[in-house]
């Protein structure tokens, strides 16, 4: 009759513990945490105006990640590179030019807001790229109790900025064009008025 009393009693102790233990450290599930991975395009020659970096938020309410880590791995496109961006504010490894991954000792915390481009990395292009090329970034997000989070990101190369100054021999040309056309506007002008003036004095 007492052992029995004791098995019944550290089977409730038992159960009772793995309470206390799931309340104290609670894991979260694969929905917990939502990210989105956008596209970039990248200029031949240049940088893409934004860096790359997934949008995270969380569906169920404030909360604080701790063991934070963002890897990028790119792949499928030629003469394209990826690099820690300045504006992370994270730390970052580099063992290749296709691949980064950033960890964050601050940990991540959602207040109720999305988390945009974070741990991000700044996507460039050599001249010798190819306009019109695109491949892949594989972007995975992990954190301390959190199933791993992986998608990805298409890259584009794209030809020169439309919308970048324009210069050199081409900019002098349209620079005089200019000239010359205020130039005869104004002269125009003063040919119109001196008929009136003429008229005027007599």
């Amino acid at each position: 009759m007492r052992n029995s009393y004791m098995r019944r009693l550290a089977g409730v102790m038992a159960v009772a513990g793995a309470f206390l233990v799931t309340v104290a450290d609670p894991a979260l599930a694969a929905d917990d945490v939502k990210a989105a991975f956008p596209d970039v395009e990248v200029p031949v020659g240049g940088t893409s105006i934004d860096p790359l970096g997934p949008s995270l938020w969380s569906t169920i309410g404030p909360t604080r990640l701790t063991g934070v880590k963002v890897s990028y791995e790119l792949s499928g496109v030629d003469g394209v590179r990826i690099a820690p961006s300045d504006i992370g504010g994270g730390e970052c490894e580099t063992p290749s030019s296709t691949r980064v991954v950033c960890t964050d000792p601050r940990g991540l915390s959602f207040e109720g807001e999305t988390v945009e481009q974070y741990l991000p990395v700044t996507v460039s292009a050599a001249k010798t790229a190819t306009p019109g090329d695109s491949g892949t970034v594989t972007i995975t997000f992990s954190a301390d109790g959190l199933t791993p989070i992986t998608g990805e990101s298409e890259v584009r190369v794209v030809g020169d900025r439309p919308n970048l100054p324009v210069t050199g021999p081409s900019a002098w040309m349209t620079g005089a064009i200019g000239l010359l056309l205020v130039g005869a506007g104004a002269a125009g002008v003063l040919a119109a008025r001196r008929p009136r003036e003429d008229r005027a004095a007599a």
